[in-house]
């Protein structure tokens, strides 16, 4: 060894006693924390290791009981056909009957081990029955509804703004305690009733919606007219209102009035476009709920044909 060194050392024996018992104490804190966390780690370990054992043996018990118990119930309905066939003696089964004795536990476990399919169904069941009753009970009906036959999806985007316009005409008739004025927008032309995908669709609702009595008002025009009879389903408007200067035959001429302002439209409505209102005539509906919407109707009709013809005649 060098002589310096050695003399460092002998001149500082001191400072390397110190030094060691710090490095000896530091390395067993972190011994002892290592240790303490490997203990805990295989601690941690053999409680799910157990845990797991004990699901293991609870689910083989558990089958091992529906097993048991199925089979014993197939025993006895051999045994039941066999003494209704006179192969053994009713003492006989009896007392075969009387040994078996099933907890009630077993008893269970083996009915929804049976009954899980249908248990599935029922629930499905269950669950589909409680979201068409919610809804149902839930469900607001509209006091009018009014059927848009025309062609454009302009109007259908406006449609909330009019129904708006219109609530204050109209009255809480089904009594609900609410007041709600809604459009049914089936849109009907050559290019919905004759061409693409949803013809047959097209076709469909505007059958349905003519066969019943929730739309007694319709929005319609030239184009449309052609995929029904409008003479023979509309009143006559002149009829109903002859003091009225937008009555023309079964039409209430719309354009350029209020009605037509509230659907806040990029371009006017073509000229032929009219709201009717349906002859209260047997369909899928019986005449006296056909009646009952369309006296509903002409009711609410009758305040806006006075709107439209006190502004038709201001503006003369």
């Amino acid at each position: 060894m060098p002589e310096t060194h050695q003399k460092q050392i002998s001149e500082n024996p001191e400072s390397i006693r110190q030094d060691q018992p710090e490095n000896s104490q530091r390395t067993q804190k972190v011994s002892a924390f290592r240790n303490a966390r490997e203990i805990a780690a295989n601690e941690k370990r053999k409680e799910e290791l157990k845990e797991r054992e004990r699901q293991k043996k609870e689910e083989e018990a558990s089958y091992q009981a529906r097993e048991e118990y199925a089979k014993e119930l197939q025993e006895e309905k051999i045994d039941l056909i066999r003494l209704k066939q006179g192969l053994i003696g009713e003492e006989t089964f009896q007392k075969e009957e009387e040994k078996k004795k099933y907890t009630l536990r077993q008893k269970i476990a083996n009915w929804f081990y049976h009954a899980k399919w249908w248990l599935g169904i029922a629930a499905f069941c269950s669950i589909v029955a409680g979201y068409l009753i919610f809804d149902y009970v839930s469900r607001k009906d509209p006091d009018i509804a009014i059927l848009v036959l025309t062609d454009n999806i302009e109007v259908n985007k406006g449609s909330d703004s009019l129904c708006s316009w219109l609530k204050p005409m109209c009255e809480d008739y089904n009594r609900d305690g609410k007041v709600i004025v809604q459009a049914v927008y089936v849109p009907v032309s050559d290019s919905t009733m004759k061409a693409g995908p949803n013809a047959s669709t097209s076709n469909m609702q505007l059958g349905a919606q003519l066969e019943t009595d929730t739309c007694m008002l319709v929005l319609s025009d030239q184009d449309a007219d052609k995929y029904y009879e409008p003479g023979h389903i509309f009143m006559n408007m002149e009829e109903l209102y002859p003091d009225c200067p937008l009555a023309q035959d079964y039409k209430l001429n719309i354009c350029g009035s209020s009605f037509e302002k509230q659907l806040n439209l990029t371009e006017p409505l073509p000229e032929s476009t009219y709201l009717a209102i349906r002859i209260p005539s047997e369909t899928f509906s019986s005449q006296k709920e056909m009646q009952k919407s369309y006296d509903r109707a002409k009711k609410f009709l009758d305040q806006l044909v006075e709107t439209l013809t006190e502004e038709a005649k201001s503006n003369e």
